[in-house]
């Protein structure tokens, strides 16, 4: 990688070489997200599930990233796992907000929240 001296530049040359870089760093990105997905996918079919499966089971950690933004001091921080899907132990919940997916379907089926909280021994 050829290194680039950018204290001489001037400020048009460092708007255009950031707007060059902004537009390079979003190309990679996309580039490397699809060869993520492209691996994930064919993980999860190897193993016998379905992409649909797959984007559920990933649900818990996009809750736990957004859950809190912007609230008091513990805005962002992550709440310990009180219930878990036995079925999927990736499926959990922190018990905080509306309950997740997979538990609300167990509890909307006649079983109980109880039977899915993580024993803390």
């Amino acid at each position: 990688m050829a290194d680039v001296d950018v204290g001489k530049l001037s400020f048009a040359e460092l708007v255009a070489l950031k707007a060059q870089l902004d537009k390079e760093i979003e190309g990679k990105r996309g580039e490397e997200l699809k060869v993520l997905a492209d691996g994930y996918v064919k993980k999860l079919q190897h193993a016998g599930f379905t992409v649909s499966e797959g984007i559920d089971a990933l649900r818990p950690y996009e809750e736990t990233k957004h859950a809190g933004k912007g609230r008091g001091s513990n805005a962002g921080s992550t709440a310990a796992v009180l219930y878990q899907d036995p079925s999927n132990p990736s499926n959990t919940w922190s018990g905080r907000g509306r309950a997740a997916r997979w538990l609300a379907d167990y509890e909307a089926a006649g079983r109980h929240r109880d039977e899915f909280k993580v024993s803390s021994t």
